[in-house]
């Protein structure tokens, strides 16, 4: 993670705020508002005692009531429109926001996201982007709110009662909502921090722990894993204790301080009373003005609470939205219908690792290839690198004469599919996630799709047909059921370029044999690259290529 300061991480994330800046001024002006007139309720009525008390107040007590009645009914008006403007504004970003990440998660995809924390992304995605609603609906207007109503009230007090107790005033202000704020912070930085991290530790254990039940519970490991979960657990409230016992001692500490001003100002009162610079009545009405100016800098006392998460969590959003890419996108579409393939002297490694060395491989359209090899000889990086998931070290692949690297992304899948061993299935229907692959397929062409890939007869033998539905963790279907579907939906797709990455490896040899002969099939419609470890899957290839030790042996 990348150390930003508290100052970097608020730039940063205002600079999301955008065109919302109007209406964040408007919370501003509104929650000033609020508070002048919530301070109007108890300087009016201080008023209307000094009055009765014979103090010489030239409004009468009609008016001063009328202001205090009136006062009470707008500061609820001007509170609700402040919190309104606060929280659109909050809620537009988040979602803003969520976009740009979503945006980035897509930028990154797939080569970036194989090495990350998934239980992190979740976490980024759901808990930290919630916390910024703290920042953009709780700090930024409060902070400013209190600003003004502070420079209001020690205006007020210097002009109405004594510029002495406007000092008093001023620094009362800046103990309660700048220096305890700030020291609040400090102390619960190193907690917020190792709280959000912690979160998305176990966000990542707990759902390995949910998706892969059936392995915990076939290797009799449910104890041992519920117990780490727990810990897990405790460690998670231990931190949340250590924030909240933050919040109680600074809480304390901010009354503490409140009450010692009080008497700062009474014995600053009574010093200028004594020395005959000021009217008792004024100290009173300063002193009212005063103490019940202290909500809007008790609010900004209270934020380091869940800044201190709220930063720790922008901080990783930032992060996010900072990474950069494996692979550099071209942003100017110029669209192609694949002909050829050529692959020239490729090489490629992974974390200092020579995967592949000088291969080169040229494939024709309506050709059927086959790539043979073991396990971990390169194969599927060899696919990733035809689907631009990772650049090559160094070499070529053209495409129709065309460097790949000259092909936006977009051009690329029109034209090339990669279906590897894993087929992931979205909760919803059968037909749901078939059609994702051709949303405007006809019934007759799904038919076809689910035959071609020996997965009709199972499909129609269930009592919903295509429309049962799939759980959300698939325990309906089996590793081979998944990988037929998966494979209905690439001949649903058809596209002009198949990479198939052990497309049959979970399939029944009977099965693996229907599919094999509708590849034959499509032949006339789409070039078919084929990798395996089994020499007998590529039997209907027109040519196989050896992968052995990164590079290309023999051809057949």
């Amino acid at each position: 993670m990348k150390k930003r300061s508290v100052f970097k991480i608020i730039i940063e994330l205002i600079k999301l705020i955008g065109s919302f800046i109007g209406i964040i001024l408007l919370a501003v002006l509104m929650g000033t508002i609020g508070f002048i007139l919530a301070m109007n309720i108890t300087v009016f009525g201080s008023l209307a005692v000094l009055k009765f008390l014979n103090i010489d107040i030239t409004l009468s007590y009609l008016v001063i009531f009328i202001i205090i009645f009136s006062s009470g009914i707008l500061r609820g008006l001007v509170r609700y429109c402040e919190q309104y403007f606060n929280h659109y504004i909050a809620f537009r970003l988040l979602a803003i926001i969520r976009g740009k990440i979503f945006d980035k998660l897509r930028e990154l995809s797939p080569a970036k996201l194989d090495s990350k924390n998934k239980g992190e992304i979740i976490s980024i995605i759901q808990s930290d982007i919630e916390t910024l609603e703290v920042f953009y609906a709780h700090t930024i207007s409060p902070f400013l709110i209190a600003v003004l109503t502070s420079t209001c009230v020690c205006l007020f007090i210097g002009f109405m009662s004594s510029w002495y107790l406007a000092i008093v005033a001023l620094i009362s202000y800046i103990i309660i909502g700048v220096i305890v704020p700030i020291i609040y912070y400090k102390a619960n930085n190193k907690y917020g921090k190792k709280y959000r991290k912690d979160l998305g530790v176990f966000e990542e254990y707990y759902l390995d722990s949910i998706y892969g039940h059936y392995e915990v519970l076939s290797s009799n490991n449910e104890v041992n894993r519920l117990e780490n979960v727990s810990n897990m657990s405790r460690n998670l409230i231990d931190s949340n204790k250590g924030l909240d016992n933050k919040a109680v001692i600074f809480k304390n500490v901010t009354n503490i301080i409140i009450v010692l001003m009080n008497i700062a100002i009474v014995l600053v009162g009574s010093y200028l009373i004594k020395k005959g610079i000021i009217e008792s009545s004024m100290i009173i009405l300063g002193y009212v003005t005063l103490t019940s100016s202290f909500g809007s800098v008790l609010a900004l006392a209270q934020l380091p609470g869940n800044l201190s998460m709220t930063f720790a969590s922008g901080n990783r959003v930032l992060d996010l939205l900072e990474e950069k890419p494996m692979v550099n996108d071209i942003k100017i579409n110029n669209p192609f219908d694949f002909e050829k393939l050529e692959i020239k002297k490729v090489s490629f490694k992974y974390d200092k690792k020579v995967i592949l060395n000088n291969v080169s491989i040229n494939i024709s359209k309506n050709e059927i290839v086959g790539i043979l090899g073991p396990s971990g000889c390169g194969k599927s990086t060899l696919l990733k690198l035809l689907m631009r998931f990772y650049d090559v070290d160094s070499g070529e692949i053209f495409y129709n004469d065309r460097n790949i690297k000259d092909i936006s992304i977009k051009d690329l899948y029109d034209n090339v599919n990669l279906f590897s061993q894993t087929t992931y299935l979205f909760t919803g229907t059968i037909l749901e996630n078939l059609l994702i692959a051709n949303p405007n397929a006809s019934e007759e062409e799904v038919i076809e799709a689910c035959k071609n890939a020996s997965i009709y007869k199972y499909i129609k033998s269930l009592p919903d047909g295509f429309e049962t539905k799939i759980t959300d963790l698939k325990d309906n279907l089996s590793s081979g059921e998944k990988q037929r579907l998966g494979l209905a939906r690439v001949f649903l797709r058809k596209p002009k370029l198949l990479l198939l990455d052990e497309a049959t490896s979970n399939i029944d040899a009977i099965n693996e044999g229907i599919v094999l002969n509708a590849l034959k099939k499509y032949k006339k419609d789409m070039t078919i690259i084929m990798i395996s470890h089994r020499k007998s899957t590529l039997s209907i290839c027109d040519k196989i290529f050896e992968l052995k030790n990164g590079g290309i042996k023999n051809e057949s």
